[in-house]
């Protein structure tokens, strides 16, 4: 029996682009090869092969405008509520910045340069900013 191999298309193949070669994509490295897709905000498998659609949505990032985001600042010291016995922040401040993306690593990373300014808080949340919401 004689084997035909097509020397040609071996060598055109190519790797295909995956989630895990995304910069969008958190990998969660368990053993069902998940993770966290923000373009779509979504669960997504490293072996998902990247679309047109998802190359637009990294373009789309990359290209972003950096994003304003609240953070809640809260101090260490505590102080105690008479009426239910329940500690709390003794001072609480909401200061807003730009990041380039909501995430935790992004928002230390601009607060870093801010820490002497507020000295003895640490951050309690952060979430997007929205300027025009009405509530």
């Amino acid at each position: 029996m004689t084997q035909f191999i097509n020397n040609q298309t071996s060598q055109a193949l190519q790797p295909c682009a995956t989630c895990s070669n995304c910069p969008m994509f958190t990998d969660f490295r368990d053993i069902r090869s998940r993770g966290w897709c923000s373009a779509f905000e979504r669960v997504s498998r490293t072996f998902h092969p990247q679309t047109n659609i998802c190359q637009q949505a990294i373009k789309r990032h990359t290209e972003q405008e950096p994003i304003q985001v609240a953070v809640t600042l809260c101090t260490h010291e505590l102080e105690i509520d008479p009426d239910d016995g329940h500690s709390y922040p003794k001072e609480e401040r909401v200061i807003s910045f730009a990041v380039t993306e909501v995430s935790r690593k992004a928002v230390l990373e601009a607060f870093e340069p801010h820490k002497d300014q507020f000295q003895g808080f640490y951050i309690l949340d952060f979430h997007r900013f929205y300027p025009d919401a009405e509530f």
